[in-house]
């Protein structure tokens, strides 16, 4: 075989190993490791056992369509690692197969990027803080913003723009649009298009939540309250 025509076989060979070796081709163990605006967790099944061998996703819930999937399926223990790069940097929901159903968290910038775990109990868990929570918020600075929400949470705990645009009113600017996510124990991050953050917790057991909010294009910040009729 002329030489030349050798190598350049030889070459493209090795870089097709290369290239199935990098996306978890070829039949390799290692999983594909997660590079950029990652989280991770374990997907468990009803007896806390480790669900192997499935893919996790994650959904923009403004558009409802799948942004992220993991490049390898999960391990051993259920564990599994995802970029949300392409999920348009706000709250997403997580989902994987387990069982004959689908285990479902929710995540939202702010919130801790570990950790975010799929088991049935956070299903449940997420839908019980679903509903239409009524919030004021206020400020200790004279002068300071004050004001009311009406803030729609859906079954996988995401504050989403589609149910939420201007869903709050201020006493200083009019009408502006808080939206976010809750994780499975209730905690909340949340973002406004003023530029304001909230973060919290929401207690479903009491029909309460309350925290404090900040904003960034001033010095302006306070508390806020909600309940659940």
């Amino acid at each position: 075989m002329n030489n030349g025509l050798w190598r350049y076989r030889h070459a493209a060979a090795l870089g097709l190993v290369a290239l199935l070796a990098g996306c978890g081709g070829g039949g390799g163990s290692t999983a594909a490791t997660c590079t950029a605006d990652c989280i991770s967790g374990q997907v468990s099944d009803g007896s806390g056992g480790g669900v192997s061998g499935v893919y996790v996703t994650a959904t923009n819930p403004t558009t409802g369509q799948v942004c992220s999937t993991s490049t390898s399926v999960t391990g051993s223990d259920g564990s599994y690692s995802l970029s949300t790069s392409s999920c348009g940097g706000g709250a997403v929901v997580v989902t994987a197969p387990a069982g004959g159903s689908t285990v479902v968290n929710s995540w939202t910038p702010g919130q801790p990027a570990t950790g975010v775990n799929l088991n049935p109990g956070t299903t449940s868990s997420i839908a019980a803080f679903a509903g239409t929570w009524s919030a004021t918020y206020t400020s200790p600075l004279t002068g300071g913003d004050s004001g009311s929400c009406t803030v729609v949470v859906n079954t996988s705990g995401v504050i989403d723009p589609s149910q939420n645009l201007d869903n709050c009113k201020s006493n200083l600017s009019g009408s502006f649009t808080l939206t976010g996510a809750l994780n499975d124990q209730g905690y909340f991050v949340g973002t406004t298009n003023t530029g304001a953050t909230y973060i919290g917790k929401f207690d479903a057991t009491n029909k309460s939540a309350a925290g404090t909010w900040q904003n960034s294009q001033n010095t302006d910040f306070g508390k806020w309250d909600a309940t659940l009729p």
